[in-house]
């Protein structure tokens, strides 16, 4: 978002609950249709909704509310968090916990990734994967190099600041794909490391050609 006053717009109404336009007029010290304009586009971008009617002395008046997609403007600390946390586990309990957690995490994954994945040949199940941490926020694309040779490149890492201080992370998404694709995976390219990019080249393994 761009525009400040939308921004004020809605930190008020996170402060202090769904705002009619007169309520937002006289707090922002701008005009109704100045407030009606952003709201428009607040609006139109998800992030504010009409939220009910309020009836005072006046005539009814228009209530606008915070969507998911606005609530997400407001600063989060989710990484930094979980961050603190595997430190803390790893002061308690040493390495072998947090690889544990890191293992439980791809088990999970790999349980949720099969039932869109099983029964499928290696073109359609690499596909499928790159959709799927595409729908994950790492912004992945898939590709065909040649016989039985595929890409799968990561523009985004949602966990990165979690993978710089837990090389874990990043160990436990190799065996993933090597597990869920059946097949060799080698990263040729790492965020972390300072590429622009994660990128994985898959091949079919003569002994793992059936599908997992």
């Amino acid at each position: 978002m761009t525009s400040t006053t939308r921004h004020e717009i809605l930190s008020l109404i996170k402060r202090h609950g769904p705002l009619t336009v007169q309520e937002l007029s006289r707090r922002l010290g701008i005009t109704p249709m100045g407030v009606r304009q952003h709201l428009a586009i607040l609006e139109r971008d998800g992030q504010l909704r009409p939220n009910g009617i309020r009836r005072g002395q006046g005539r009814p008046s228009r209530v606008y509310g915070i969507t998911p997609e606005g609530d997400k403007v407001f600063p989060r600390t989710y990484e930094e968090i979980a961050t603190s946390l595997l430190k803390d586990l790893r002061a308690l309990d040493g390495d072998a916990k947090v690889d544990a957690l890191f293992e439980c995490r791809r088990t999970r994954q790999l349980e949720q990734y099969r039932t869109r994945i099983t029964g499928k040949d290696l073109p359609d199940r690499v596909a499928i994967l790159a959709k799927i941490r595409d729908e994950e926020g790492y912004l992945a694309e898939s590709e065909e190099l040649g016989t039985d040779t595929f890409a799968l490149t990561e523009y985004n890492c949602p966990i990165r600041v979690i993978a710089e201080a837990h090389r874990q992370a990043c160990g436990s998404e190799m065996a993933l794909f090597t597990e869920v694709l059946g097949a060799e995976v080698a990263r040729t390219e790492h965020l972390v490391a300072g590429a622009p990019r994660c990128r994985y080249i898959i091949t079919r393994s003569r002994d793992r050609g059936a599908k997992p």
